[in-house]
C-alpha cells in the first residue's frame, strides 16, 4: 500500500474503513508513500504542527520504504514503532533525492527536555532512493534536548555517513539494545562513521546514563560507543555486543569513571592504528601512549573535579582514581593475522610520518592501572580472551582482505585496501569498505533491504568456536544463536535497592571482590573491621557515589588469615557481611 492514513482516537470510537488496521487511543498509522505531499516528513509535521500531535506513530508497511525530504523535528515524548512483517522484517526509512540531486542529511532530531523518546523495530537506512549517501553530514538520530530518556530498540542503522546517533543534550540518557550498525563507513575520513556519538564539540559536559546491550556493529569506522571525551558520565554499560571490523578506536574511553565492558566480542578493532604523522593528537589526547581498544588515563583535574571530586585538596587525583569503577571481563579479542603482517609489511618501507602506530588489546599504562588495587581498587579485568579466534564465516575475512569494488552500488574495497588507500593518502581512502551493502534499486520496482539481513543468512557472524561467556550466555550479541531479539529491562542502571552482595570468591587468598548497589546518590563508605570491630582496611573512604552498581577488587595480602567483616553505609543505610582469608 502506498498511501497515509492518518487514525486519531482520542476517544473510544467505532468506525468503518475498508482494507486499513486500527490503533489505540494517542496512535497514528502510517503507511509508506513514495509521493513528497505524503513523505514520513510530511505527516509527522503536520501532526507536530496540529496542536494535539500523536504520543505513537506506528509505520505499518514493510514493501515499500518511507521517504523522507527534510529532518523530523518532534518536540514532545514521542514512540515511533514500526509493525514487522514474514520473518520479522522491519519498515524501512532512507532519504529522498531533492531537486539539486541533494539527499537530506538528518532523519530524527528530538529536541524536547525532559522528555522520553522511543524507537523500535525499525531499519534507518541513510543511503537514498537514488543509491547516494551524504557522506559530511548523514545523521539518523540527533537528540539536542537536555535532560532527555532514549531507548531504541530492535533497529537497524545502515551507512549514515557521520552518526547513527548523536546528542549534543546535557545529562541525556540512552538505552540501546538489539541494534544492529552496518556500513558505518566513509570515502572522505577515517574517523567519519561513527554509530553513537557524544557531542563534545558542541559543549557537552555531563551524561547521565549510556547502556548498550545485546547490538552487533558490523563495519564501522569510528567509535562505536563514544564515552565522554571531556565531560563525565555517570554511568556507561557496554555488554554482550559484539564488533567485527572497527577501522579506528571503538571507544573514547581515557577519562571514563564508572564504566562496565563485559561479555562482548572485539574482532578487527582499531585496525587502522595511528599514522605517525597524526600521534598523539586526536586518539591520545592525554598521555602519549599508544592506543588501545581498552585506553585509559588517570583522571586531569578539570575532569576529576566534575566527578565530583574536591580538587582543592592535595591527594586529589588519589581520591579521583580511587573512586573510579571500571569492570572489563570475560571479553574476547581477536586481532587476524592478515592484518598484524599487512601493517608490519607496511612499516618495513614506510618510515616517519607514514609508518603506523599499532594497537591491541590494552596499552602499558591501562595495563598498569588495572594491575594496580591500591590506587586503582575499583578497576577490575578478569577472565578477558585476548588472542581467541571465534571463527567466523568466509564473508568476514573476505570484508577483510578482499580487494572489493567501489562505492554504492559495489560493496567497496576490503578493510585492508581502505587501510592502505587511506594510509598512502593522508586519511582519505576516496572509496569505502563494507559488507554486503543495502543499496537501492527503485529502477527494478519498489526497493525494500534485503531481509533478513545478508550476515544472517550467510551466518558469518555465528560463529563456529565452541565458546560460552561466564554468565551462560553466548559471546558477544547471542542474535546471531536465537535470532530473536534479547529481553531487556526498561533501566538495568537504575538498580532500586540498598544491596551489599556477598564477596566472591569467599573464602579467599588474597583477593575477593565487592559489589553493591545504591539506589539514590550520596556519600559512601565501604571498611573491612577485624573480630574486634577495629577499622583494618578501607575501600571506599566518604566518596560521593551517583545511584548504580559498583564492584571493587581487594587484596588483602597485608592482613593475617582470619574473619572479617565488611560495612556499606550510606547515610542511614547500613549492610554489613562477613569475609573469610584464608593464606
Amino acid at each position: 500500500m502506498k498511501r497515509f492514513i492518518y487514525l486519531l482516537f482520542l476517544f473510544s470510537v467505532v468506525c468503518i474503513i475498508p482494507h486499513k488496521s486500527y490503533a489505540q487511543s494517542g496512535t497514528l498509522v502510517i503507511y509508506a508513500s513514495l509521493a513528497e505531499e505524503s513523505s514520513l516528513d510530511s505527516i509527522i509535521s503536520q501532526d507536530q504542527n496540529s496542536g494535539s500531535p500523536h504520543l505513537v506513530y506506528q509505520l505499518a508497511s514493510t514493501d515499500t520504504p518511507y521517504i523522507f525530504y527534510r529532518a523530523i523535528v518532534i518536540d514532545n515524548d514521542v514512540t515511533i514503532s514500526g509493525v514487522l512483517g514474514a520473518n520479522n522484517k522491519p519498515p524501512c526509512i532512507l532519504p529522498a533525492t531533492l531537486s539539486d540531486n541533494s539527499i537530506p542529511g538528518h532523519l530524527f532530531t528530538f529536541t524536547k527536555a525532559g522528555s522520553v523518546v522511543k524507537l523500535e523495530n525499525l531499519y534507518l537506512l541513510g543511503i537514498s532512493v537514488a543509491n547516494t549517501v551524504n557522506w559530511g553530514d548523514g545523521w539518523g538520530v540527533t537528540v539536542t534536548g537536555d535532560n532527555i530518556k532514549t531507548y531504541i530498540d530492535n533497529c537497524v542503522f545502515e551507512q549514515w555517513g557521520q552518526f547513527g546517533i548523536n546528542f549534543s543534550g546535557q545529562n541525556d540518557g540512552f538505552w540501546i539494545t538489539n541494534c544492529k550498525f552496518r556500513n558505518f563507513v566513509n570515502n572522505t575520513s577515517v574517523y567519519t562513521g561513527e554509530p553513537f556519538r557524544m557531542r563534545n564539540d558542541l559543549g557537552v559536559t555531563l551524561v547521565d546514563t549510556i547502556v548498550m546491550r545485546y547490538n552487533t556493529f558490523l563495519a564501522v569506522n569510528a567509535y562505536v560507543s563514544c564515552v565522554p571525551v571531556g565531560g563525565y558520565a555517570k554511568y556507561v554499560e557496554f555488554v554482550h555486543n559484539t564488533i567485527v571490523g572497527c577501522f579506528k578506536n571503538p571507544f573514547f574511553s581515557m577519562n571514563v569513571t564508572n564504566w562496565k565492558v563485559n561479555h562482548n566480542i572485539f574482532y578487527a578493532t582499531y585496525v587502522g592504528g595511528l599514522a605517525n604523522g597524526e600521534y598523539p593528537w586526536w586518539d591520545r589526547v592525554w598521555d602519549p601512549g599508544a592506543g588501545s581498544t581498552i585506553d585509559l588515563d588517570p583522571l586531569n583535574i578539570a575532569n576529576a573535579g566534575r566527578f565530583g571530586i574536591d580538587t582543592t585538596l592535595s591527594n586529589w587525583s588519589d581520591l579521583a582514581e580511587a573512586a573510579r569503577t571500571i569492570q572489563v571481563n570475560d571479553n574476547i579479542y581477536f586481532r587476524p593475522q592478515s592484518i598484524t603482517d599487512y601493517v608490519n609489511n607496511w612499516n618495513t618501507t614506510h618510515t616517519g610520518t607514514d609508518s603506523i602506530v599499532t594497537t591491541e588489546w590494552m596499552n602499558e599504562p591501562t595495563t598498569n592501572m588495572f594491575a594496580d588495587n591500591t590506587r586503582w581498587p575499583g578497576l577490575n579485568d578478569d577472565g578477558n580472551l585476548v588472542g581467541t579466534d571465534p571463527q567466523y564465516g568466509n564473508g568476514i575475512a573476505e570484508m577483510i582482505a578482499a580487494p572489493g569494488t567501489t562505492v554504492p552500488p559495489g560493496n567497496g574495497l576490503g578493510l585492508i585496501p581502505y587501510l592502505a588507500a587511506a594510509r598512502g593518502n593522508g586519511g582519505v581512502a576516496n572509496d569505502i569498505w563494507a559488507y554486503s551493502i543495502s543499496a537501492p534499486d527503485f529502477n527494478s520496482g519498489i526497493w525494500t533491504p534485503t531481509w533478513p539481513l545478508p550476515e544472517q543468512a550467510s551466518n558469518d557472524l555465528r560463529y563456529s568456536a565452541s565458546l560460552m561467556a561466564t554468565d551462560g550466555v553466548q559471546y558477544g550479541d547471542p542474535y546471531w544463536f536465537t535470532l530473536t531479539p534479547s529481553d531487556v529491562e526498561n533501566n538495568p542502571a537504575q538498580p532500586n535497592a540498598f544491596i551489599l552482595y556477598e564477596a566472591y570468591p569467599n573464602p579467599f587468598n588474597p583477593s575477593t571482590t565487592i559489589s553493591f548497589n545504591l539506589s539514590e546518590d550520596g556519600l559512601v563508605n565501604l571498611k573491612i573491621y577485624n573480630l574486634q570491630g577495629q577499622e583494618v582496611y578501607t575501600v571506599v573512604d566518604n566518596l560521593y557515589k551517583i545511584r548504580g552498581a559498583y564492584e571493587y577488587k581487594v587484596d588483602l595480602n597485608s592482613l593475617a588469615s582470619g574473619v572479617y567483616f565488611y560495612k556499606l553505609q550510606q547515610a542511614d543505610n547500613v549492610q554489613t557481611k562477613k569475609m573469610i582469608l584464608m593464606k
